[in-house]
């Protein structure tokens, strides 16, 4: 774990200057607050986030009732808005990137009480999460995630994203392209369990000549879903984007790449 968090602390000081969105604490972990953690989550270069037009446009429509809450008409109509809700946003993580693991492991240190805790407790919860923090099979595989969030109105989801769906049923409909035009098949797709989880996708490191996929080379990847699964029996399709677009420059320290 001592290797993975003094890689973290270059992390931190190269991606302070790296790229638009909100950048990596520069500071240990142990002092990351909830809100530092979530926005590594939420608003770093390893995450995307989309809404649909109509999600958006419901968010945005309960933002000005929110602002106009002395007024009854509008309290009225905001309260027909809420129960509509509109479709609810999605946010696309890069799970095998480490700053992704250590915000999940922080979260799970607040929620512990680990700052709380003396020494051989912590010891015990380091260990314990060191399987999160090492991720064997990053080792071998692009892991990435995505989650439903509540919706526009803040209210919960009634199911998680690609809930009840198979591996078969995704192979064929998601991928990973880079700027070369080199694509990556999906080896594995772990489905979301119940509302609030997150679909889990695989994809090889390296192909069967022992390639990797993304290189100094490469430039940009995205991660695209197929034309086809935009259709009336995915209920899902109204959710998501045509691809997920990441500039590998943005996630890049020195000459590694961080995913």
């Amino acid at each position: 774990m001592t290797r993975i968090l003094t890689l973290f602390a270059v992390i931190a000081f190269a991606c302070s200057f790296s790229f638009a969105q909100k950048a990596i604490p520069d500071k240990p972990i142990e002092k990351w607050s909830q809100k530092d953690a979530m926005e590594v989550l939420n608003d770093s270069a390893w995450t995307r986030s989309y809404q649909s037009i109509q999600g958006a446009a419901s968010a945005s429509a309960s933002d000005a009732l929110r602002a106009q809450s002395d007024n009854r008409l509008a309290g009225a109509e905001r309260s027909r808005t809420e129960r509509t809700g509109g479709p609810a946003p999605v946010i696309m993580r890069l799970h095998s990137g480490l700053p992704i693991r250590l915000a999940l492991m922080r979260l799970n240190q607040i929620g512990a009480g680990y700052d709380k805790m003396n020494d051989a407790d912590k010891a015990k919860f380091n260990e314990g999460a060191k399987k999160l923090l090492d991720c064997a099979l990053c080792q071998n595989y692009y892991v990435i995630t995505l989650t439903l969030m509540s919706n526009p109105s803040g209210q919960s989801v009634e199911e998680a994203i690609f809930q009840g769906m198979t591996h078969e049923q995704m192979k064929e409909n998601v991928w990973l392209k880079n700027d070369k035009g080199v694509t990556r098949q999906l080896a594995q797709f772990v489905p979301p369990q119940k509302r609030g989880d997150s679909a889990v996708f695989f994809f090889p490191r390296k192909d069967e000549k022992g390639d990797l996929f993304l290189t100094k080379d490469n430039s940009e990847f995205s991660f695209v879903f197929n034309g086809n699964f935009f259709n009336s029996s995915n209920r899902f399709s109204p959710l998501i984007p045509r691809e997920f677009e990441f500039k590998l420059s943005k996630i890049t320290v020195g000459d590694n790449l961080v995913f």
